[in-house]
């Protein structure tokens, strides 16, 4: 006979309160089964983390929130940026900054945090020691959260100073993976960023897979971050000089956001972030490879021990192809990986990534610095939007948009900053094809402005993968950004007037 578990009032009420508060977590990767869905209920609550500026000092977000392209229109709510400050540093108060209304697009410059005088904080026992009692510049993360009408489809990015993003901002998490380019491919330097936007502490294991096989992270098991602060760990000696490195950060408790940045060499090369990849999958699309004079570079983990057979399907506008033929390519577990695109031959692109047995993957395209990535997103559901974009004064932007299954009718908007003024067209995707469309500032936008871009598929539109490509002076990739749902909504699955949910 089976045992009879009683559960405790408390346990049942703190239950029943996760599922109540559903409707207010941040996006999912993927929208519930259509069929389980029973109501729709309006996102209320979004949050987000944003990485310490690279190299130090000021740096500026790109947010909108609010249903994008509303331009302001009515109802309650607020969206702000707090700091993250390192761990074992005493920093000088820094107020919230708070964005403008709903479905308008904001430049905010967050400033270099400062540190209290004196080697953490403490003020110096030596007068006479000036330096040791100024005050320091210190790296800072930063959260991003919204609430009601703020909260609908908020999108904010990493940028520079005219707005141009290079990193979305990341949702907290337990499992995020990172799959790039090791010390001897011309990741010199690689340092992990761990930000805790929550009230409870967060435990946290870094493991690396490299070409070598599984690696010890350093002192990568048991980090602690604490409640709203940021934990910075060097990962270059870990790394050694490998080729390719995938990072697992993992949490027995809590949840953190991070973000990878890959710095420079003795080439003169710049820090480039490396956007997080999909969680692993059997089925990946990496939408936004653009044409390139040079050859993409495919990296791939296999995190688990078995082997992997893996497809790789390049959707083209002139339809798709196997780049590296039809067999099969085969990858040992707990193995990373590159293969060179050159197949690609120079043209706009969507990865589409099949194996027998979870994988992950990152594609390089070469451009500034070490160079730009593009990573496997979802199909776009109700709208996404990449708020950082800047043309004229030598930058162009373009979307890719990829219709892998069924042909896509899509609305692009282009939003301008601050007024929330847009300007928008039609594009129809045919099915298993690519399409690169230039998008420009909304009429009346200074040269070299920000402005925001909403793509919106519209009814009846087979899956839709999308990437915001920058260029400079033509040719160089600057930039791209994935391009992931930016939901006003959420589905709810039933919920049963059972304990069953909930018993052990």
């Amino acid at each position: 006979m089976r045992a009879v578990h009683l559960v405790p009032a408390g346990v049942v009420l703190l239950a029943l309160g996760a599922i109540g508060a559903a409707a207010s977590l941040d996006r999912p990767t993927a929208s519930p089964n259509p069929a389980a869905v029973t109501r729709q209920a309006t996102v209320t609550a979004a949050a987000r983390a944003c990485p310490p500026t690279l190299g130090g000092g000021t740096g500026t977000v790109a947010l909108i929130a609010g249903q994008a392209g509303s331009g302001g229109s009515g109802g309650s709510g607020q969206a702000e940026l707090a700091s993250l400050p390192p761990v074992g540093v005493q920093l000088q108060p820094a107020g919230a900054i708070s964005a403008k209304g709903p479905g308008v697009l904001s430049l905010l410059t967050v400033p270099a945090a400062s540190s209290a005088p004196g080697k953490g904080g403490k003020a110096s026992k030596s007068s006479k020691d000036s330096k040791s009692t100024k005050a320091t510049s210190e790296p800072t993360g930063w959260s991003v959260t919204a609430s009601g009408t703020m909260a609908q489809a908020m999108e904010a990015e990493v940028a520079q100073s005219s707005g141009l993003a290079s990193l979305r901002c990341g949702e907290p998490g337990s499992d995020i993976w990172f799959v790039g380019p090791g010390q001897s491919s011309g990741a010199a330097h690689i340092q992990l960023e761990l930000m805790n936007i929550d009230s409870l502490t967060a435990t946290v294991d870094v493991s690396m897979i490299t070409d070598a096989g599984p690696v010890q992270a350093g002192n990568g098991t048991g980090i602690t971050v604490p409640p709203h602060q940021t934990v910075t760990e060097s990962l270059s000696s870990a790394a050694g000089d490998s080729s390719v490195v995938a990072i697992e950060v993992h949490t027995s408790s809590g949840r953190v956001a991070a973000d990878v940045s890959l710095g420079g060499s003795a080439r003169g090369r710049t820090t480039n972030w490396l956007p997080s990849a999909a969680e692993p999958s059997t089925q990946l699309v990496i939408p936004g490879v653009p044409p390139s004079s040079h050859a993409a570079e495919l990296f791939l983990t296999v995190p688990g021990t078995a082997d992997a057979k893996v497809n790789v399907l390049a959707i083209t506008p002139q339809g798709q192809y196997r780049p590296f033929g039809s067999q099969p390519i085969d990858l040992p577990g707990q193995s990373a990986s590159s293969m060179t695109l050159t197949p690609l031959g120079g043209t706009a692109a969507a990865v589409a990534i099949t194996a027998n047995v979870p994988v992950t993957a990152t594609v390089l395209v070469p451009g500034s610095g070490v160079g730009a990535f593009t990573t496997a997103t979802a199909p776009i559901s109700e709208q996404a939007v990449v708020a950082g974009n800047v043309s004229g004064s030598g930058f162009a932007p373009s979307v890719v948009l990829s219709a892998p299954a069924g042909a896509a009718r899509v609305r692009l908007t282009e939003i301008r900053a601050s007024t929330g003024s847009a300007g928008s067209q039609v594009i129809s995707v045919l099915a298993g094809h690519t399409l690169m469309v230039p998008v420009t500032a909304p009429s009346g936008t200074k040269r070299g402005a920000a402005f925001a871009v909403v793509i919106t598929p519209l009814a009846g539109s087979g899956p839709l993968y999308a990437a915001r490509v920058e260029t400079q002076d033509q040719s160089t990739v600057v930039s791209i950004i994935p391009a992931a749902s930016a939901l006003t909504t959420i589905g709810l699955p039933p919920v049963s007037d059972s304990y069953a949910a909930i018993t052990p």
